[in-house]
């Protein structure tokens, strides 16, 4: 058997497996997977995913390589978004006979840092700049201050954590490593910010691999993890779409939630069960053969609930689900964006328990939490096998927009505002349509006329320069289409704050607008796509 290998590990989706582009004498390719991955080169070794979190799912293995790979020497550990380009058997000989473990120094890549007080402080800025945390920042900063009180010094180094060669079996590694893991445990999962702590808290002694992680003699990285590729393509849906989503009829147990086919909605299946009278009925009714999603519903989200298929439909008891432990909010979120479902808009076959799990919520009178589906089939698409389109596009709730592009007007360049905001968001039709136009527009269609233009066909057209308009650092209508518009189905619109900031509330129209939005987000519709785009200054609520 081989004494090297070179490993890594694969959970939820967040990476393909990359073949190697050099394969090495005498070297074992291993990957750790919680899915049906296949290769030519790696052995596939497919596991329990025992976190509700993919990514601990894959640190645990990538952490402790001396629980699942004593039979080996030595190891190389590889992220899933970096490539093995050069001869492993040289990487391992020049570092490995001189120190038990080697990582890459985030000095020596184009965006040095060398302190993980810096690193959290970075995932604070990007996460909100983009809206987008890598991981919970009040988890974040309470382990920043746990370390600083234990006098972790500042400026102690930074790794690059995608490579890792060690001598894994050694005393002082898997002393450190369990350190490490336990701190990716119990406090953030970005173990960057961790391992330099645990090595001084360890007295791991380590050295620097030379050179960039990114480009290099031995590993290159290719990019980001597939899973932040997918970013654009899942995206959240709100309580409003799951709400009016048809659930699928069949046999199983589906008969007892949809009710014989009398309740078509999930709408409908959360009211008539939030009557406990007729949840009593149902249950008298139940039997091995038809209740594993009735149990599941009421069961909601749990930790470690088996496949199916694997356990059978009698075993899916009542007294099964209530002896596994409630997932958290915190936990079922990281859940659902790291696993998306496979619902077609509107409609729900896959992932049926799952549905019947939010249900249970629903009913219980727990918040809704976003499941993520296909960007694609959110609005945009008609369901494929029955050709129906059950939820429509936004824009088709507001009026004037194909009389805009009539006009000759193309969509990139005009910007949709004012009561158009209030229809997309469904609250009632617009008045008439509101648009504010480029400069090259306002010359090429109306003669460079920087006036108030109203047209027959309710369309009114901003003047130049308008006032209201110009805050938040816009300057001119093209700002305001290029810099401070939304896209909705290859429409803009802009950004809501310029309307809700003027938007008076004395009218009884207002008031009953008001009330519209004020409900819009107490259902959180703005958690669900394409309201995801803003962020809570865009909305200016």
């Amino acid at each position: 058997m081989n004494r090297r290998v070179v490993y890594t590990s694969i959970f939820g989706g967040y990476d393909t497996l990359i073949e190697p582009k050099n394969i090495s004498p005498n070297i074992d390719y291993i990957c750790f997977t919680d899915a049906d991955l296949k290769s030519d080169t790696w052995e596939i070794i497919k596991v329990p995913a025992i976190y509700t979190d993919s990514t601990r799912c894959a640190r645990k293995y990538k952490l402790l390589p001396h629980r699942f790979l004593n039979q080996y020497d030595c190891s190389l550990w590889v992220d899933g978004n970096i490539t093995v380009h050069g001869d492993v058997n040289k990487f391992i000989d020049t570092y490995l006979p001189f120190t038990n473990i080697a990582v890459y120094d985030h000095m020596q890549c184009f965006d040095k840092r060398n302190c993980i007080y810096q690193e959290a402080q970075t995932i604070f800025y990007f996460g909100q700049k983009n809206g987008n945390y890598k991981d919970d920042p009040n988890i974040i900063q309470q382990q920043m201050e746990r370390y600083t009180k234990d006098s972790y010094p500042q400026n102690n180094g930074l790794v690059s954590s995608g490579v890792i060669l060690r001598n894994h079996n050694s005393t002082d590694v898997i002393k450190s490593m369990e350190y490490w893991w336990s701190e990716v445990k119990y406090g953030s999962k970005r173990d960057q910010l961790s391992f330099n702590y645990s090595a001084w808290k360890t007295g791991l002694n380590f050295k620097w691999i030379n050179g960039d992680i990114r480009a290099n003699e031995y590993v290159r990285l290719i990019g980001k993890h597939a899973a932040k590729d997918k970013s654009k393509q899942f995206a959240p849906i709100n309580a409003e779409y799951f709400l009016n989503m048809e659930l699928a009829n069949g046999g199983g147990g589906k008969e007892i939630i949809k009710q014989q086919g009398k309740l078509i909605t999930v709408r409908d299946i959360v009211n008539f069960f939030k009557d406990t009278e007729n949840l009593d009925t149902v249950k008298s009714t139940l039997e091995p053969s038809n209740w594993q999603y009735f149990n599941c519903m009421l069961g909601q989200f749990r930790h470690g609930v088996g496949d199916h298929h694997d356990l059978g439909w009698e075993n899916m008891t009542k007294e099964y689900y209530e002896s596994l432990d409630l997932m958290t909010d915190k936990q079922i979120e990281s859940f659902l964006k790291n696993n998306p479902v496979e619902f077609d808009n509107g409609f729900i076959r896959h992932n049926y328990h799952r549905a019947c799990a939010m249900i249970g919520r629903l009913i219980s009178g727990k918040p809704y939490i976003p499941f993520y589906m296909k960007t694609s089939q959110i609005y945009d698409e008609p369901r494929k096998h029955d050709g129906k389109h059950r939820i429509k596009p936004l824009t088709t709730n507001v009026y004037g927009i194909q009389e805009v592009l009539n006009l000759g007007i193309p969509a990139s360049e005009f910007t949709i505002t004012q009561s158009g905001i209030l229809a997309l968001m469904g609250i009632r039709e617009n008045d008439d349509i509101d648009i504010i136009i480029s400069s090259k527009i306002r010359d090429k269609v109306f003669n460079g006329n920087k006036g108030f233009i109203r047209l027959d066909n309710g369309i009114e057209i901003f003047e130049e320069g308008k006032s209201k308009f110009m805050h938040f650092g816009a300057t001119n209508e093209d700002d305001l289409i290029n810099k401070f518009s939304f896209n909705v189905g290859g429409i803009n619109f802009l950004e809501p704050r310029f309307y809700f900031r003027k938007k008076r509330k004395d009218r009884d129209k207002d008031k009953r607008d008001w009330k519209g939005v004020w409900e819009f987000v107490d259902m959180d519709g703005e958690k669900g796509y394409p309201w995801n785009q803003l962020n809570k200054d865009q909305w200016g609520l």
